[in-house]
């Protein structure tokens, strides 16, 4: 007998009728069930999917009268061998439940293949969730907006594309030797409906690795920002599991991890340093991609390099149907972005930004004092940053793009050796005086080349460039007979391809295979002189130069076994440097939804290597101050790995509302920890600049991190609601010290808690966040002892800390707010806002030191920034 499945679960498929229990009335007498359907639709409202070829033969006979339209549709489909899926409270699925559907011999060739792309620019959509109702099969889009299914034989088949902010396209399509294009029509998120609110749920279901988090673009602009800016790492920070290190500057922290564990991609190219104003904002712009993901802790086989979380970034590909351009101005910087066609089958995007505090203060500042001596003190700084993309479209089977990005920090400082808080007294003529020229910068190229081979492989290569450069020029003159003259710089570039193919050879099978070679180039060097008198001159020349290769090979298979279970098996082999290091390892995840709507559960292992490591002095201030110095595996520095395991839930059972459950436990080794915690820059010219002179002052270490993340998104009309805690524990120790016990690492937070409310209505944007964790670990010295010198009998007070990290910090608390205006001016859309960086003023404690001379123990504050009131505009040119 057959029997008829319905997953129902809440009222998210059709039970939200209360409130207006309306009397539901049908009475069929052998009626074919594509008729009774479509009249059921016009009674309740809620629009079934389904394939009408394989309904075309059913009929139905049933009587209902009630108010649940759960039993009236059940009452059409008994006895018919169907699975009903819940779309959205007005729009359900109906799925074949048998998995042999009757086909043609010459099906098995075809393959329905097609593009999503964006109806007003053109753009690919990377991660649209592509449904076949009537097959009961789904996938996600590749970075070019592709997908496939082989096998779909010659008739109709039913097609559903959703894809957040977006409408849902529900069409019906015949398999055809070319490729079809499928356009959405973007949708604003304070437009009323139901389809935009759950198309993010529907991309849910294809996430197989626990931990993943993609945003489109239009997502990454409702997140708050720090200090007027919208950045795509700091909104990031309030996802579960990751963090800023530091207040309102430091890299990204992913379960535990270092801020050098991370790998970031922009269209393929790796970035080695992403942040401007020390850290203060990213390069990341967020109005300049069209989507980004993130990888928290296990990653699929196709990325490899770091141990800890990979970030791949997508640049808009620039509108192919109109010309606009967009103007802003915050705090802290201007910027701007525009994008154009070129043609039918080419478009470019443009985007800048700059700082322009030196503007406001000058660069410089001729001064005289009494006795009239002149001098010209110096206080300038800026970041700049330069994103362009060329995309071509040849024809209707391939693409090209191409991308550069330029990002640079300036600091430029003449000022008297002897500064003091008061302000006014730096602005004087001084014979002691310290200069520093300092720049720091990243620059890449990424050239792709994406083609539709056949119907079932498709070709995805990439030749990419990548810089970063580091200038630290000092000058300092600390008295009359003295002088130190230092020149350092830093340069990492890599060169290199990457080919990436997806193979569809079924409807249960998706492989991506590929492979990738780099040309790492590390050269470093040092000038320093320093005269202690001017017949006694020390000086100090070193280079450093080096490079390695790196290749790589991956496969991967995203397996559907069932319609509710993916596997995606995949295995990584890597081979670097001259000794050389060869590792192998696999990956595994595996996601069951065994109800669509409530549990959908997430498992993962895998294992990560990591051949590049930063580090930097830790003796000398002359040089390693905002450099990244990095440096290659080798015989002494043998590459770093990590394993991981982790578990996920999720489910989408309360209306509008995502809720999900991570949990993982990670550990690692081979990571560089300092030999000495407590060693400072206190020195002028240090060890030297050699990578075995400063791998001297490290450790390999030991490293482990556990945790549960939790994590809720609630999205209305208007309202987007986000929460997130985390409850983790991260700790490390000296490898060469088996008795050494675990002790927290430098950012171990045991607890973290944040909330983002954002408001639309009409032209109103309100929004405000709140920041919460525990504070840092900190060394507290639980004695204190004094030496003598033998010598002179001067007496020195040393602090006692047998324990690394036996302390901690405040909580940190931050409670942010903003609030923009929207209008029309002068045929252009306009957006002014007021942001209020901390508007609790709490001045939190970012860390402590104590004076060994001064009795009592008690430690020195440094606290965080106050309240900061930002404005922004923003102008829309169209």
């Amino acid at each position: 007998m057959r029997t008829l499945i319905c997953t129902f679960f809440l009222v998210s498929l059709i039970g939200a009728t209360v409130g207006s229990a309306q009397t539901i009335r049908l009475e069929f007498s052998d009626t074919p069930v594509s008729e009774a359907l479509e009249t059921y639709a016009r009674h309740t409202g809620v629009d079934v999917v389904h394939s009408p070829v394989l309904v075309r033969s059913l009929r139905t006979s049933c009587r209902y009268r009630g108010t649940s339209k759960r039993d009236a549709l059940i009452c059409i489909m008994s006895g018919h061998d169907f699975r009903v899926e819940p779309i959205s409270s007005n729009q359900a699925v109906l799925i074949p439940l048998s998995s042999t559907v009757r086909r043609n011999p010459s099906d098995a060739n075809r393959v329905l293949t097609g593009f999503v792309r964006d109806a007003e620019t053109g753009e690919s959509l990377r991660g649209a969730h592509v449904i076949l109702p009537g097959v009961g099969a789904g996938t996600t889009t590749n970075e070019a907006g592709f997908f496939a299914f082989p096998g779909i034989g010659e008739q109709p088949v039913s097609v559903a594309i959703t894809y957040l902010g977006y409408s849902r396209l529900d069409t019906t399509v015949v398999s055809r030797a070319e490729s079809g294009t499928f356009p959405l029509v973007p949708v604003a998120f304070e437009v009323a409906g139901v389809v935009v609110e759950e198309d993010a749920e529907r991309r849910a279901d294809a996430i197989i690795t626990p931990g993943l988090v993609s945003l489109s673009g239009r997502e990454l602009q409702q997140m708050p920002g720090t200090l007027g800016n919208t950045d795509v790492l700091e909104s990031l920070k309030w996802m579960p599991g990751i963090q800023r290190a530091g207040e309102a500057t430091g890299g990204l922290l992913v379960r535990g991890s270092g801020p050098d564990q991370n790998l970031y991609l922009i269209d393929g190219a790796p970035v080695y340093h992403p942040w401007h104003a020390f850290s203060l904002i990213s390069t990341f712009q967020t109005d300049t991609f069209k989507d980004v993901s993130i990888y928290r802790g296990a990653f699929p086989a196709e990325f490899g390099g770091r141990l800890s979380s990979v970030l791949n970034a997508q640049l808009r590909d620039g509108s192919h149907s109109d010309a606009s351009a967009t103007l802003g101005i915050s705090g802290l910087n201007a910027s701007f972005i525009m994008e154009s066609p070129l043609s039918k089958r080419s478009s470019f995007m443009l985007s800048g930004r700059r700082s322009y505090i030196d503007r406001i203060i000058g660069r410089s500042h001729p001064v005289e004092d009494d006795f009239g001596r002149k001098d010209t003190l110096r206080t300038g700084y800026h970041f700049y940053d330069w994103s362009a993309k060329y995309s071509f479209r040849p024809d209707a089977r391939s693409s090209v793009s191409i991308s550069w990005y330029s990002g640079r920090d300036a600091l430029d400082l003449r000022l008297p050796f002897d500064l003091s808080l008061d302000f006014s007294s730096w602005l004087r003529p001084a014979d002691l005086f310290f200069e520093v020229d300092q720049e720091w910068g990243n620059r890449i190229l990424s050239t792709r080349y994406q083609r539709l081979l056949s119907s079932r492989l498709f070709l995805t290569g990439t030749l990419f460039y990548s810089r970063y450069r580091a200038r630290e020029n000092a000058l300092i003159r600390p008295s009359q007979a003295s002088r130190v003259a230092s020149a350092y710089r830093v340069d990492l570039e890599d060169t290199g391809a990457r080919v990436v193919l997806d193979w569809y050879p079924s409807l249960s099978h998706q492989v991506r295979f590929g492979a990738e070679a780099v040309q790492h180039r590390f050269d470093s060097g040092i000038d320093a002189r320093i005269a202690y008198t001017p017949t006694l001159v020390e000086p100090l020349e070193e280079a450093s130069r080096t490079q390695a290769a790196e290749v790589s090979l991956f496969i991967q298979d995203t397996w559907s076994p069932g319609p509710t279970v993916r596997v995606l098996p995949g295995i990584r082999a890597s081979w670097f440097g001259s000794e050389p290091f060869l590792r192998v390892v696999p990956r595994l995840s595996v996601q069951w939804a065994a109800e669509p709507t409530w549990v959908i559960l997430r498992a993962a292992a895998s294992s990560h290597v990591q051949y590049l490591q930063r580090i930097r002095d830790r003796n000398a201030y002359l040089y390693d101050l905002v450099s990244s110095r990095w440096i290659p595996a080798q015989a002494d520095a043998p590459p770093a790995r990590s394993r991981q395991v982790s578990l996920g839930w999720e489910s989408h059972g309360i209306p509008r509302t995502v809720l999900h459950v991570d949990g993982f436990v990670r550990e690692g080794s081979g990571t560089l920890l300092p030999e000495d915690n407590f060693q400072s820059k206190n020195g002028l010219l240090g060890p030297g600049i050699e990578v075995a002179t400063l791998l001297g002052q490290y450790d390999r270490g030991e490293e482990r991190s556990r945790g549960i993340e939790v994590g809720t998104q609630t999205r209305t009309d208007r309202w987007l609601i986000m929460t997130s805690y985390t409850r983790a524990r991260s700790e490390n120790r000296i490898a060469a010290s088996p008795k050494a016990s675990f002790r927290p690492a430098r950012f171990d937070t045991p607890h973290a808690f944040s909330v983002v409310l954002s408001f639309r209505k009409a032209r109103w944007n309100l929004g405000s966040s709140v920041d919460w964790r525990s504070g840092y670990p900190v060394s507290v010295p639980t004695a204190r002892y004094q030496l003598e010198d033998p010598v002179s009998g001067e007496a020195t007070w040393y602090f006692h800390r047998p324990t690394i990290n036996n302390g901690r910090l405040p909580y940190y608390l931050r409670v942010d707010i903003q609030g923009a205006y929207r209008f029309t001016f002068a045929d252009a859309s306009w957006s002014t806002g007021l942001s209020l960086y901390n508007v609790l003023n709490r001045r939190n404690v970012t860390s402590q030191s104590w004076d060994p001379s001064v009795p009592g123990g008690r430690p020195e504050n440094r606290l965080g920034l106050p309240i900061l009131p930002m404005i922004d505009v923003i102008v829309d040119l169209q």
